[in-house]
């Protein structure tokens, strides 16, 4: 399947998990009908490696997301998440395996307090990250950028609140691009698991 039309969906107000999941022959998709929805369960558009753009904005009222948000969708290069500036949770492994990705702003996503298991995982062309707008964050789970191999550099000063990390199994593992970190914003960390 290489296209396909949700207009015949536009009175959705929930949808369950794996929607849409490993549709790898899709190139793009109009998410428009699906305009009504708050939030969406796990899986949603995981597996979808066809895709190399996708517009988020009709998915503007969503507060939440479940495990495998947009994962492995790896032919997406670039990914405007400002529709999402209503986000309040995230699930595992958001974002995760998109290598194809070269920018990724986090500004919408300045309402989270956690990130969860695998945020940005193996986002592999990534270059550069500006946490800035993470600085609401009360807790980091683990493989947090792991994989993130084309960063080359990345300021930890948006952490300086964070007293604990939940998990910091594989905390940028295989971040080889870097060359230098300055761990003095985790001064305050009294507990590392």
């Amino acid at each position: 399947m290489t296209a396909l039309d949700l207009t015949p969906l536009a009175q959705l107000t929930s949808v369950g998990c794996q929607f849409l999941a490993d549709c790898a022959g899709l190139t793009a998709l109009d998410l428009t009908p699906l305009a009504h929805l708050s939030s969406v369960p796990h899986g949603f558009l995981r597996g979808c490696t066809g895709l190399t753009a996708l517009d988020l904005t009709p998915l503007a009222q969503l507060t939440s997301v479940g495990y495998y948000f947009l994962f492995r969708c790896c032919r997406l290069k670039s990914l405007d998440l400002t529709p999402l500036a209503h986000l309040t949770s995230v699930g595992q492994l958001f974002l995760a395996l998109c290598s194809g990705l070269k920018v990724v702003d986090l500004t919408p996503l300045a309402h989270l307090t956690r990130l969860p298991h695998g945020f940005l995982h193996d986002c592999r062309r990534l270059t550069a990250l500006d946490l800035t707008p993470l600085a609401r964050l009360t807790g980091v789970d683990s493989r947090f950028l792991f994989g993130c191999h084309g960063l080359t550099a990345l300021d930890l000063t948006p952490f300086a609140r964070l007293t604990h990390f939940d998990n910091t199994s594989w905390f940028l593992r295989d971040c080889s691009g870097l060359t230098a970190l300055d761990l003095t914003p985790l001064a305050h960390l009294h507990r590392v698991l």
